[in-house]
């Protein structure tokens, strides 16, 4: 399986165990018995029955180890390799680590370990299992890599034995709090799985168990729901309805009633746990287990009082170690919340605190729960203590960025990466709040909000560092250095999206690394950086900005309900605002909810002014009122910040979700003066940006133009899109501006733009501009249901004809943002598609945005002019004109857009002075 490449790289950095696995069937390369066997395997078997009497497991132990050692020595590799893993096994079952650790380790290093023997690879897996129980994470993903490696080698990518292994890879690590790589795994392995063995195969609904479990602990418990039904019909239909598989079933089904709030399907499916277990009178306290989680949901559901003795009750089960571990950690958050509304906050905490030892030593420090319970401890303080919640939530934040990310790049499902990062949400949720009613935890929450829309880990940030260090005109090590930026972003993209690992063009984590050591290695060597100078942070905001200066970073927080697949997913929403000025602290202001800022009516009448076309022509004008549209945006997004924008003259914005497609310089204030009128408006695709911000804002003085327009779309009988003859004479125009500035200038029209040709004029450019027709449509609006939102945004090539392929092919004439994200655009200074609805894409939780803006960025082109919205030919044409006749004046980037939409609503523009073409220009700063 792909998979276990792919995966498996990503793992290194960063439940119930099954038993250790004896394979029995005969094996490729098996020798047969002979009387040296015979004789080795009665001492072995001598050893292990000394074991077993009382007071004699240090003599019998010893006695296994010296035959053990006697095998090694022997020719007989296979029996070799067959009982030190039955022997470091039998140990393990039995919870004896350390004589466990002793056999592997010293199996490991025989003759025939390292002789053509399949039975390597059972041990190998069982080794994995022990690493597991050790809480080895690198030694266990190490060990499981190459049982799956020889159980592909020997017995085939689609035997039963590789689909076992993978199962244990994924079970393992999902108890290492690797739940998001698991459930990539898993669903895999599921897969594959079913197309084997079929769906009615009993290993089938053991996958479906296990998969069902780790989408609960990450927090999808209407997903988990979906397999344990499933799984549970299945083994009543098989079994009967009094056997322990259903009887695991049940209570997995009840749990994720429990975590959607559904008490009354939860007790009945406990109920049915219950009946199971009195009818099977096992060993252990099955019935009393079921009695247990009946009466918690009975009192988490206010059935049953929590009077003293319920009370006593459920402090004792938070304690017994035969009970549940998941089910103390529910009590004692359960009784967190009964002792805080009571006002006794000392037992609050200690139950908490119970709740975080329990997760811990279960599930591992970086887990969903642990992190719950810290979360929880450090809320507990806010009300006494800000300055220590202030630190816990710093710590937390720092531990759950790390976690998401590694998460989100591994997760290889765009649902299971928006869950992993929604887990998230709860906590900057309450940081927020903390920092709102603490202006000291105003600047680390800040630097939260700056890293978690691309959940920007610490190398990307040591790559920044040393950018800024090195020679501005080392251009080697300075491309080295972009190139290991753009392929993180890339390959972070793409896996958070659910297109890294079956899309032979996307990055691949090798990559990644590759790049990353590459970069690093050669800016060392060349500079010899002192440590202390490389890990000095990179300047803040406030250090970057000028004091006419000031930068808005908006910021979306959500408060998620258990099933967040419902219609109303979300409990509350709140839209911040952090502004910073030059050398001052960054002040934080609560906007409220985004949703009543841009109501359904809003977003619906946005859409409207994204899909209203004319039958003709790029897009042309748009039918709806703009004034209607964003009336009130302004009293909503800057009203409330002024007390911090006096003797401002340039805004840089960072926008979130929604707000990317809010035309900021449009916004008028209660006098009509609309954001364009005072201030120079910079749109940033993220807080980085502000990092590039002052460095050169001038078009170059001589470099290399692509300009694309005038394209004939026709293939064949196909007739493509309708023909923009506005455009070729835009890009003539244009070049004669910059032939007369000392560029060199390369035209694509008619049907010269081809895919390959234009990457390979883009990647050596200044300047590219492509006039032609683009588009994004979500399922909303018509778009294609379950497809990534970057092959649904698009920019329309010559001989394009009326197919879309929505994958990777240089001959389809379409330009995919999911192929753009692959390109080096890192020597661009400028692009520009002057095309319709270019700065569109789709909302997301990881990144803010998904679309042709974000393919750009990642890309690394340093700025991009776009447009919201479908525009009219002719007025394009001449806006994009007059843009470029202010830049070849010499002004900057942003005062050459200011000034032409000014003209614009001046009618010194033709075709332009409608605000729904001038205000649909974005640019982008990257």
């Amino acid at each position: 399986m792909r998979v276990a490449a792919s995966m498996l790289a990503m793992l290194i950095v960063a439940l119930s165990m099954p038993k250790a696995y004896a394979q029995t069937t005969s094996q490729p390369g098996q020798q047969h018995p002979s009387d040296g066997q015979a004789a080795l395997a009665a001492r072995i078997d001598a050893a292990y029955r000394l074991m077993m009497d009382a007071g004699r497991f240090d003599e019998g132990y010893a006695q296994l180890r010296a035959a053990l050692l006697a095998t090694a020595r022997s020719d007989l590799y296979e029996f070799t390799v067959e009982s030190y893993s039955n022997a470091g096994a039998t140990f393990l079952n039995n919870q004896i680590l350390d004589e466990a650790e002793e056999i592997f380790a010293e199996g490991l290093k025989t003759r025939a370990m390292r002789q053509d023997v399949a039975k390597r690879a059972d041990f190998y897996l069982n080794y994995a299992m022990l690493k597991q129980a050790e809480k080895d994470y690198q030694g266990f993903v190490s060990m499981c890599a190459t049982a799956t490696n020889l159980y592909a080698h020997y017995h085939g990518k689609e035997s039963q034995e590789l689909l076992y292994a993978n199962d244990v890879l994924a079970t393992g690590v999902a108890a290492f709090g690797q739940i998001a790589s698991a459930i990539n795994i898993e669903q895999r392995n599921l897969k594959l799985a079913e197309q084997v063995t079929g769906t009615d195969d009993r290993f089938i609904w053991k996958l479906q168990n296990n998969l069902a479990d780790m989408l609960r602990q990450m927090g999808a418990p209407t997903r988990a729901l979906h397999y344990d039904l499933a799984v549970l019909e299945k083994r009543i239909g098989y079994y009967g309805p009094d056997h322990f598989n259903v009887l695991v079933s049940a209570n997995n089904t009840a749990q994720d009633y429990l975590d959607l709030g559904k008490y009354d399907e939860a007790l009945r499916h406990f109920q049915q746990n219950r009946d199971i277990a009195v009818v099977l009178k096992q060993e252990g306290n099955l019935v009393e287990q079921a009695d247990a989680w009946v009466l918690y949901t009975r009192v988490l559901s206010g059935v049953q009082p929590l009077d003293q003795p319920t009370l006593a009750q459920l402090r004792q089960l938070t304690t017994d170690p035969n009970y549940p571990e998941i089910l103390a950690i529910k009590i004692a958050n359960l009784l967190a919340a009964h002792f805080t509304a009571v006002g006794d906050t000392e037992s609050s905490m200690a139950q908490l605190e119970r709740a975080y030892s329990v997760a811990g030593s279960t599930y591992g420090v970086v887990h969903p729960l642990t992190f719950a319970a810290r979360q929880a401890m450090a809320n507990l303080k806010a009300r006494r203590n800000p300055a220590a919640a202030a630190a816990d939530f710093a710590a937390l934040d720092d531990d759950m960025l790390r976690w998401n990310w590694f998460q989100v790049s591994t997760s290889g499902n765009p649902v299971v990466a928006e869950a992993s990062r929604a887990l998230a949400d709860d906590m900057l949720y309450d940081y927020a709040r903390l920092a709102k009613d603490n202006a000291s935890v105003v600047p680390a929450f800040a630097e939260a909000v700056r890293r978690w829309p691309t959940l920007e880990n610490k190398k990307r940030d040591l790559l920044r560092r040393l950018y800024r260090l090195i020679d501005p005109n080392d251009l080697e090590t300075r491309h080295l250095i972009e190139a290991g930026i753009r392929l993180s972003l890339a390959y972070q993209e793409a896996a958070s999206s659910g297109d890294s690992s079956d899309d032979p063009g996307a990055v691949q984590p090798d990559q990644v690394e590759a790049a990353y050591q590459k970069a690093i290695a050669k800016a060392m060597a060349k500079y010899s950086f002192s440590q202390g100078l490389v890990d000095k942070p990179l300047p803040s905001a406030g250090t970057l900005l000028k004091p006419n200066q000031a930068l808005i970073d908006y910021f979306i927080t959500r408060k998620w309900r258990a099933d967040r697949e419902s219609a109303e997913p979300l409990e509350d929403e709140r839209l911040y605002a952090i502004v910073t000025r030059k050398d001052q602290q960054p002040r934080l202001y609560d906007l409220g909810d985004p949703r009543r800022l841009i109501p359904a009516a809003r977003e619906t009448r946005m859409a409207n002014l994204r899909s209203t076309r004319s039958a003709q022509e790029r897009g042309a004008v748009t039918l709806v009122d703009l004034n209607a549209t964003f009336t009130g945006l302004y009293a909503g997004l800057i009203g409330p910040l002024e007390p911090s924008l006096g003797g401002a003259d340039t805004l840089f914005v960072v926008p979130d979700g929604k707000l990317f497609s809010v035309p900021f310089p449009l916004l008028q204030d209660g006098k009509g003066a609309t954001l364009d009128d005072r201030f120079a408006v910079r749109m940033l695709t993220r807080p980085e940006s502000l990092l590039n911000a002052g460095v050169g804002q001038s078009l170059p003085r001589t470099g290399r133009a692509l300009l694309a327009g005038g394209l004939d779309y026709a293939r064949g009988p196909e007739k493509g899109a309708e023909p923009l003859p506005g455009t070729r004479k835009e890009v003539d125009a244009i070049a004669s501006i910059l032939r007369a500035d000392d560029y060199s200038v390369h035209m694509l029209t008619g049907t010269a733009a081809r895919e390959r040709t234009l990457r390979e004029a883009m990647e050596q450019a200044t300047v590219a501009h492509l006039a032609t027709h683009g588009a994004y449509r979500d399922e909303k609006e018509g778009g294609v249901g379950g497809v990534n939102a970057l092959w649904q945004s698009q920019v329309v090539l010559s001989q394009a004809g009326d197919r879309q392929s929505m994958k990777r092919d240089d001959d389809d004439g379409r330009l995919y943002g999911m192929e753009l994200m692959s390109w080096d655009l890192s020597g661009l200074d400028l692009l520009v598609l002057s095309a319709c609805e270019t700065a569109r894409g789709q909302e997301t939780f990881v990144g803010g945005l998904r679309g042709l803006p974000t393919a750009i960025n990642i890309a690394g082109a340093k700025r991009s002019l776009l447009t919201l919205w479908p525009v009219d030919d002719a007025g394009t044409a001449a806006f994009m004109v007059g843009f470029y006749r202010y830049l070849a004046d010499g002004q900057t980037y942003p005062e050459a857009l200011r000034q032409t939409r000014r003209d614009a609503r001046a009618g010194k523009i033709p075709g332009a002075q409608d605000p729904r073409v001038w205000a649909a220009f974005v640019m982008f700063e990257n």
